[in-house]
């Protein structure tokens, strides 16, 4: 069996510790996902697998061929399914003992992705993936989860580490509780012994007041209650500082990522948002649409579907007036936001309350108070949206369009989930399922899709 193994691995940039003390193997035997937070280290894990990185100490060994496709760069002179459709079929072609894939299924749309797994499937040897992909998740056999530098293994797909996550996490709920539980009785105690330690100086107060003991014996007796209160004190303390110290711990991991949307003063608009008629549109000699024809209604939610090259895209920026058609009307009503896959909404040089005052026509004490039910609490919300990274620029982007009351009518998603992690994906997920107002979304992420309840779906074809 090949193998490669890390062994007490440590590698990290500047005093960031992305791996840490990190020992595990991959074999030619399993198809196995790497999981994690942007910025986690994911990349730079694949990279010390292929040789093309060193640890800063330990030993990565290898007794495997290996082969790595990092994420392309899309080119113009073909569109980017086809390019990492083509990427994917050569490193399948590879035969390497262990294939290395970082985001194999960006930019391939629903068909493109269901040929891949297909083929993925029957892959004989080892293969090692970083992606968000959910639906990719659920084909492999370990989840492996990259998280402060450490690696922690579920042996499932995407379900089953679902559902370990979930025991875990009432795992920790229930410790939680038991540590409120255990600091307030160990703080009674604290209280009852006060109360008891007072209760017997006073006693012993009023005995040396009626003649009843010397103040010799008083104070004696006085020192050796107060070195045995100290003692019995000090453990109890010690058992108290031990549970605030496992609370904080515990409660650091429950630490929750959802946002509430709030519910706007004012009715979303329910009549006729986009109407499209008799629309043509080319790009250089091919022909896009021809004499087309959409209409959308206020507060449903449709998904455009179709193959790489069919036009979805163009038509969101043709709605939203970044396109001009050769002919034919686009009539839109209401308030429109368009939000593409880069979030490039934000201005980057603006901070995030700067940029929710701007977009959402709120007064400053207002924007802190979005921000701040958006996770930006304090000097949080002071950061400049260009330095933000991939999860918190889509947290800032929400609190801008959806966190006060002059919500859109209309949101225009374009791939929203391709440059996003899983727990990122998750809190838009939540977002959107909170938002009333009408989407209109192109994604190829099927899972995404059918967890924001789309209730239409309006196919392009290729001409």
């Amino acid at each position: 069996m090949a193998l490669i193994s890390l062994s007490k691995v440590f590698f990290g940039y500047n005093d960031n510790n992305l791996l840490d003390d990190v020992s595990i193997a991959f074999s030619d035997s399993e198809h196995v996902a790497i999981i994690g937070d942007n910025g986690c280290g994911k990349t730079t894990l694949l990279k010390l697998l292929a040789g093309d990185l060193l640890p800063d100490s330990g030993n990565v060994s290898s007794s495997a061929s290996v082969y790595m496709l990092n994420q392309i760069n899309v080119s113009n002179s073909k569109s980017g399914g086809e390019q990492q459709m083509f990427a994917l079929m050569r490193a399948l072609d590879q035969g390497a003992d262990v294939l290395l894939l970082d985001e194999p299924t960006n930019n391939l749309d629903t068909d493109a992705k269901g040929v891949f797994f297909n083929q993925l499937k029957s892959y004989p040897k080892g293969v090692v993936i970083v992606s968000h992909d959910r639906e990719l998740l659920q084909q492999m056999d370990k989840v492996i989860e990259l998280k402060n530098g450490s690696l922690k293994v579920y042996g499932g797909n995407y379900d089953f580490y679902i559902e370990q996550k979930r025991t875990e996490a009432d795992s920790i709920n229930a410790k939680y509780a038991n540590t409120q539980k255990s600091i307030a009785r160990l703080n009674t105690t604290i209280n009852i012994a006060q109360n008891t330690r007072q209760h017997h100086e006073f006693k012993q107060q009023k005995e040396v007041g009626n003649a009843r003991r010397s103040r010799i014996e008083q104070n004696a007796l006085k020192g050796k209650s107060q070195e045995t209160e100290a003692k019995k004190r000090a453990i109890i303390q010690k058992k108290l500082d031990e549970q605030i110290s496992l609370q904080k711990s515990l409660s650091d991991q429950m630490r929750c990522e959802t946002i509430k949307i709030p519910v706007p003063n004012k009715p979303f608009y329910s009549k006729e948002l986009i109407s499209v008629s008799g629309l043509c549109f080319s790009c250089g000699n091919k022909a896009i649409f021809n004499n087309f024809d959409f209409v959308m209604y206020g507060q449903s939610r449709v998904r455009l579907a179709g193959k790489n090259g069919s036009g979805k895209s163009t038509l969101l920026k043709i709605i939203c007036g970044s396109l001009r058609p050769l002919s034919g009307s686009v009539k839109t009503f209401g308030n429109i936001v368009y939000l593409d896959q880069y979030l490039s909404l934000l201005d980057k040089n603006k901070s995030i309350v700067e940029n929710i005052m701007n977009i959402s026509g709120c007064l400053k004490h207002d924007a802190h108070a979005i921000a701040a039910n958006f996770g930006f609490r304090g000097d949080a919300s002071k950061q400049i949206a260009g330095t933000l990274s991939g999860g918190e620029l889509l947290k800032a982007t929400l609190a801008s369009v959806l966190g006060g009351d002059k919500q859109p009518d209309l949101l225009i998603l374009d791939e929203p989930t391709n440059n996003l992690e899983i727990k990122s994906i998750s809190i838009l997920e939540d977002a959107l399922n909170q938002y009333r107002g009408a989407i209109l979304l192109v994604s190829h992420d099927d899972m995404f899709v059918k967890n924001i309840k789309t209730d239409t779906t309006v196919v392009l074809k290729c001409n």
